[in-house]
């Protein structure tokens, strides 16, 4: 098998761990304080594991997956492709250090966790209703409050949780040789 496709085929199982977060997590209440570090985590994992640009592609696809298994509420559908770029930011500023020293890879997760949560804040309170995707009556109120919870200071908090277990799995990785570099 060659060295690319073992990269792809890392990244789509990555992807479908992430998955399995999200199918667990939607049976739980709240769910976004496990299933938000869990995939940061394997968003991470990705870029690290498989290149950034896989990375990006995971997380692309993440929250594609979470509405489609119900992990994300219907209503926030429309914010769908700010949590894709929101997902890139993060996975890019991470892949930007990932091959340097453990401190700069700690470095790299609190810039991107900080980029993707500033992203997604103004993302969530300003864009949306510049944009009027903002849903009329009852429903735009509902849709501003599920963003306000979800998509604000929560982004932060599960991308530095996320980032951090991941680069803990990564410096186990590393000591272990269970992994090249990339």
């Amino acid at each position: 098998m060659s060295h690319d496709t073992k990269k792809l085929a890392r990244a789509a199982l990555l992807l479908a761990i992430a998955i399995v977060f999200q199918f667990i997590g939607k049976n739980f209440p709240d769910s976004q304080v496990f299933v938000g570090p869990a995939v940061n985590a394997i968003l991470i994992l990705s870029a690290f594991i498989c290149g950034t640009g896989l990375g990006v592609m995971v997380g692309v696809f993440t929250p594609l997956l979470a509405s489609l298994l119900g992990q994300l509420n219907p209503m926030l559908g429309p914010f769908i492709p700010f949590v894709m770029i929101g997902n890139a930011i993060y996975i890019l500023c991470f892949g930007l250090l990932k091959n340097k020293d453990i401190i700069l890879s700690y470095i790299g997760i609190i810039v991107a966790a900080i980029l993707k949560f500033a992203f997604l804040d103004v993302s969530a309170t300003k864009l949306v209703g510049m944009l009027h995707i903002v849903p009329s009556g009852n429903k735009g109120h509902l849709f501003n409050k599920l963003l306000l919870k979800s998509m604000t200071i929560p982004q932060l908090i599960t991308g530095l949780i996320g980032g951090l277990i991941a680069v803990i799995i990564i410096s186990i990785l590393r000591k272990n040789k269970i992994l090249d570099q990339n």
